[in-house]
């Protein structure tokens, strides 16, 4: 009887054991970036195909005189981001260049930037479609509490 009652108590602990380890995996595995968001893709460029969508843009850029509120940062330029931190972690943040690329649609150019400020070109630089690349202003919430003037 009491090597029976030592069997149960060593296979609950085991079964506890189990579980919660499995329970932990899950929560440690299934807490990262998520996957790239559908139909928004980014693709990896080089950097002089990225200097090409840069100057395109800034050929039909119209000079702006405004103080900047803020930026918008698309679903996929936050994919981009997450992609070139994966690749490397050392990376201090990212800047987001606008461009135009081949076919003359409005591209982010993201890049990684290292702890001096510069680009980090050695790494994956990505071009991604945007419908909402733009500073604030012109492109804002103005009903925003952030911004309103009082």
């Amino acid at each position: 009887m009491k090597t029976k009652n030592y069997f149960l108590m060593a296979m609950v602990f085991i079964t506890g054991l189990v579980s919660g380890i499995s329970i932990i995996s899950m929560m440690a595995f299934t807490n990262g970036p998520g996957s790239i968001a559908p139909g928004n893709p980014i693709t990896p460029v080089t950097s002089a195909d990225a200097r090409v969508f840069v100057t395109s843009y800034l050929t039909s850029a119209v000079p702006f005189n405004q103080v900047i509120k803020g930026f918008t940062i698309d679903k996929s330029q936050l994919d981009a981001m997450n992609a070139i931190s994966r690749e490397n972690a050392a990376l201090t943040g990212f800047r987001v260049y606008m461009g135009k690329d081949n076919s003359a649609k409005t591209v982010g150019i993201v890049v990684g930037i290292d702890d001096t400020g510069k680009d980090a070109i050695k790494n994956t630089i990505f071009s991604t479609e945007s419908r909402s690349l733009s500073p604030c202003p012109p492109i804002c919430d103005v009903s925003s509490p952030i911004i309103l003037d009082k």
